[in-house]
């Protein structure tokens, strides 16, 4: 509950911030890793979450998007040349032959990133990866379409650490963005004649960031990419009005 009675003073009263960072340490720590924490959960989760969604599962995926396959001397054999789009934002091209490289044919009229399957490789120049797929083949005992269902335990466990690689992506890049803040915090605050120690500038930090990273979210969930000169602006924006409150409350203690 305290969280939110700080965020709330974080975001619409400029004129309690004096208060605010007088707040102890550990409180100020708990409310930076509980914004940051929250927020990448979402951004990480929100793709798989939403590709169980619109996919209504691996079973169903593999029955709707993969077409019917055979297997002769460790190589894939499709009927014919494919290319079926899917709900991942990702293209799947099936080739009946051995052309393991994207090619024109592959790439007309396709806008999204291509996964190619071959007799022989699963290939993507966009990502750049080649997977052979005799070892895959002999290891899941694949004969037909039907045994895929066999690699869930693959795919769940490729979901999982993409929500790790992608969930301490985004808290370094949070972390980062903080220590870059906090040395803007300092240049600025000598502009407004405002001084603040090491410990007041980390905490304005973590304040100033959160109306910014909650629009930031809610433009995530709307599907939208909050353009990156609106979220540098209203941090220019509060540090302002903050700096201007800080120096009227300095003025103020001083008489």
């Amino acid at each position: 509950m305290y969280i939110f009675k700080q965020a709330k003073i974080a975001m619409l009263d400029f004129t309690k911030y004096p208060e605010l960072l007088k707040t102890k340490l550990y409180k100020v720590i708990l409310y930076g890793m509980f914004f940051i924490l929250i927020s990448n959960f979402i951004y990480s989760i929100y793709p798989i979450a939403l590709y169980n969604i619109k996919s209504n599962g691996f079973d169903n995926f593999i029955n709707e998007y993969i077409p019917n396959f055979k297997v002769e001397n460790d190589k894939i054999i499709f009927d014919k040349y494919t290319k079926t789009d899917t709900p991942l934002g990702i293209t799947f091209i099936f080739d009946n032959e051995e052309n393991n490289s994207i090619t024109k044919k592959d790439k007309e009229n396709v806008k999204n990133i291509i996964i190619k399957f071959t007799p022989t490789h699963i290939i993507s120049s966009e990502i750049n990866f080649s997977i052979e797929l005799k070892s895959l083949i002999n290891s899941f005992d694949i004969k037909n379409k039907d045994d895929l269902k066999k690699l869930k335990i693959i795919f769940d466990i490729s979901n999982f650490i993409l929500f790790v690689v992608l969930s301490m992506s985004f808290i370094f890049s949070d972390l980062f963005s903080i220590l870059i803040l906090i040395l803007l915090i300092n240049i600025l605050s000598k502009t407004y004649n405002v001084k603040l120690n090491s410990l007041s500038s980390f905490k304005l930090a973590i304040y100033v960031i959160t109306a910014p990273c909650v629009l930031k979210t809610i433009f995530f969930l709307c599907g939208f990419s909050m353009p990156t000169f609106i979220y540098i602006g209203i941090i220019f924006a509060y540090l302002h009005f903050i700096f201007k409150t800080i120096s009227i409350d300095n003025k103020n203690n001083l008489e």
